[in-house]
């Protein structure tokens, strides 16, 4: 397997900060729909990882929650389907030319967006601590494909970020573990009501287990009631910190 390298100024990452800017799951004072959308601060960079569905939701939780988009290093669509990438219109007016990571050969409108799609057809490693998931495909030949991100916070392990998980959440994170050959902290995200045999394999592979957007109620029940010590729950608006020492830390907005 290989590994394309691209260089970012990043250095090893001590702490990572995730902000949900949607979720399925509303909060007071900000916008909601159905739609997924995550900000990553890594020390002095920022990933976006998809973009929810709607502009003008996105632009309004962004500056609510303080998000400094001046500090977006690249974007990531995990998948082709509008409540992921919608959002990308707004980004475009406010970074044009950002990089946005991508599994599909045609992306017109993030061009016509201003922004730059760079298809990902191998896994990528943007740095030491930073990957991107090969396509992944719901089915071998129709499928949905759909990559994810990997990040590895010193000491820790390896924060996986998702999408929808269409072709299955357990093998989404196992490949992202054995592409970076680290153990698996947390896996955040849409699990895409998953069954409760995926959810099993999850569970051996990961230490926490945060299934948001498109996982359904019975999904996090069944971890709820399965796995409590695992279980993590998120809505539009919570920040998850997680540290080299190793706690993982939640704040609700506001």
């Amino acid at each position: 397997m290989r590994l394309e390298f691209i260089t970012l100024v990043v250095k090893t990452a001590k702490k990572a900060s995730i902000v949900i800017i949607n979720d399925n799951s509303p909060a007071p004072g900000l916008k909601n729909t159905w739609g997924w959308s995550a900000y990553i601060e890594l020390d002095n960079i920022a990933i976006l990882f998809d973009a929810n569905s709607n502009p003008e939701i996105i632009e309004y939780n962004m500056k609510k929650l303080n998000i400094d988009t001046d500090k977006i290093e690249f974007g990531v669509l995990s998948h082709a389907h509008a409540d992921h990438y919608g959002g990308f219109r707004y980004i475009g007016r406010i970074k044009p030319g950002l990089r946005v990571y991508i599994p599909l050969r045609r992306a017109v409108f993030l061009r016509e967006w201003g922004l730059e799609p760079i298809l990902v057809e191998q896994p990528l490693r943007l740095s030491s601590d930073v990957w991107i998931s090969d396509p992944i495909k719901s089915y071998p030949i129709f499928g949905i494909a759909e990559i994810a991100l990997g990040i590895r916070v010193d000491g820790v392990g390896l924060v996986v970020v998702v999408g929808c998980s269409h072709p299955g959440v357990d093998r989404i994170s196992q490949r992202l573990a054995e592409i970076t050959n680290e153990r698996i902290f947390i896996v955040i995200g849409g699990y895409h009501n998953p069954t409760q045999k995926s959810l099993d394999k999850l569970a051996g592979i990961t230490k926490y287990i945060c299934p948001a957007h498109c996982s359904g109620d019975r999904a996090k029940r069944y971890v709820k009631n399965t796995y409590p010590e695992k279980y993590v729950e998120i809505r539009t608006g919570t920040t998850l910190i997680v540290d080299e020492t190793g706690e993982l830390r939640l704040q609700n907005y506001p």
